[in-house]
């Protein structure tokens, strides 16, 4: 499994663990919806920026984010 694949496989964890739609992590994001699906599938490679965007969006650390990879 690729990276972008594990990072997609993290923002739906933690959609479903805060019970958010697409569009409202898009929307605490700052980022298009599109943009939040396309990396929720991992359909294009996800930029650090957008993964911090999306950290903001969950009210989260960069840190907390990564906790469990390795």
């Amino acid at each position: 499994m690729d990276i972008n694949q594990r990072v997609a496989i993290r923002i739906k964890e933690l959609r479903k663990e805060k019970n958010m739609t697409a569009e409202k992590l898009a929307w605490y994001s700052e980022l298009s919806k599109s943009c939040v699906t396309y990396a929720e599938k991992a359909q294009r490679d996800i930029k650090m920026s957008t993964i911090e965007s999306i950290c903001k969006g969950f009210g989260i650390s960069i840190c907390e984010f990564f906790k469990d990879f390795k």
